[in-house]
Formats: structure tokens, C-alpha cells, sequence
């Protein structure tokens, strides 16, 4: 008779003959939906396996991406620099857009297309935070200026000089004036350029002519 007792009880009931008694139901549950559990396991187990296969393919790309980009920095220059940043921009990983934007973006202020550097500048603000975006802001504000935008770059110039840190005191305040002369704000001008002579600037002389300039006028 002992030989036609299933298996399967025997071993839960040494099981639970060695469990504590509060602990009882879990070990039953886990007998009765043992199917459901590995079932479950096996998804978790999936999961993982695909994250993982996800994570080596992004840093591939990543390294893929930064190395292109690059072998662009040391072969082109000019228009074509410009051209293979807009093409590889399209194709990159998310974690190395801002640098190919921020490399197009300032080889657009070098070729004095303003405007499409304004663009670029103005995507690299969204996609970043904190000191990048600050930079990125600083540097819309320049293409502003120069693309003869003065009133706006002013009016950028004077939030940047309200946020700014001690370590951007300098230029940003020289933005600030460059921004203003452009505006033809000679009193905004003058603040600023008052401003960077009690910094400890190089070219103070300059300032100074900046200065008496804008008194006599």
C-alpha cells in the first residue's frame, strides 16, 4: 500500500514537517501554482537576457557614434565638417547628440551662418541641462547678436546674467555688452562693460575705452 502513495505529498509533508507553523500556507501556495512560478521566472529570466542584449547593442552604438564623430573633428573642415555633423546627427544615439550638435553648432558660427547655428544651439538647450544648457543659451544668445538680432540676445543676455555663477561672471557680461551694443542699448552697454572692469579681466585697457566711449556718447 505505502508504494501507491504518490511522491509528490510525501515530500511536502517532510517539508513542512521541518517549517514553521506561521510559514505553513506560503509553502502550500507555492506547491499549488509551482507552474505559475517558473512560468514567472522564466519571463523575469527573458526579460533580463533582453535587457542585457539591449544595453551591449547601446554601447556599441555609442561607441560607434563617438567614433565617427571623431574621425569627422579630424578630417573636415568648413562646409563639409558641417554637412557630415547635420548627416551623422540624424543617425546617432541619444547620449552623443548634444556633442555632434554642439560641434555643428559651432562650426556653423565659424562659417558666419548664424542663423543655422541659432538653430543648432537652440536644439542643444532642449536636449540638455544645467551648465550644457547655460553654455548653449550663451551661445544662441552670440548667434542672436551677430545675425543682427540684437534685441533678443539682449533680452537673453540679461536672464544668463541673472543665473550665472561666479565662474561666468566675465562672459557673460561681455556678452551682455556685445549684446547691447548691438541693440543699440548704450546704457545696458555701459552697465556691463562697468561691470567687467572691477573683474579681473585681460584686455582691462579695453574695457576702459569701452568705457569712456560709451560716456561720450
Amino acid at each position: 500500500m505505502a508504494a501507491t502513495n504518490p511522491v509528490q505529498p510525501d515530500v511536502l509533508a517532510d517539508i513542512e514537517s521541518r517549517t514553521p507553523q506561521s510559514l505553513h500556507p506560503i509553502l502550500e501556495a507555492a506547491f499549488k501554482y509551482r507552474k505559475q512560478l517558473i512560468l514567472a521566472v522564466c519571463a523575469i529570466l527573458a526579460v533580463t537576457v533582453a535587457y542585457a542584449g539591449y544595453k551591449a547593442w547601446a554601447a556599441r552604438a555609442e561607441a560607434n557614434a563617438q567614433a565617427a564623430l571623431g574621425d569627422i573633428m579630424v578630417t573636415t573642415v568648413g562646409a563639409d565638417r558641417l554637412a557630415k555633423l547635420e548627416a551623422l546627427r540624424q543617425d546617432v544615439t541619444a547620449s552623443v547628440k548634444p556633442a555632434v550638435i554642439l560641434e555643428a553648432a559651432q562650426t556653423a558660427m565659424s562659417l558666419g551662418d548664424y542663423a543655422k547655428a541659432q538653430a543648432y544651439w537652440e536644439d542643444l538647450v532642449g536636449l540638455t541641462e544645467g551648465e550644457m544648457q547655460f553654455v548653449a543659451r550663451l551661445g544662441r544668445a552670440k548667434a542672436m547678436a551677430l545675425a543682427g538680432n540684437g534685441a533678443e540676445a539682449l533680452k537673453e543676455m540679461k536672464e544668463l546674467a541673472g543665473l550665472a555663477s561666479a565662474a561666468y561672471t566675465v562672459p557673460v557680461y561681455r556678452q551682455l555688452a556685445l549684446a547691447a551694443e548691438a541693440a543699440g542699448d548704450k546704457a545696458e552697454a555701459l552697465a556691463a562693460y562697468k561691470k567687467l572692469d572691477g573683474e579681473n579681466v585681460g584686455d582691462k585697457a579695453y574695457i576702459e575705452y569701452k568705457i569712456s566711449q560709451l560716456e561720450m556718447n
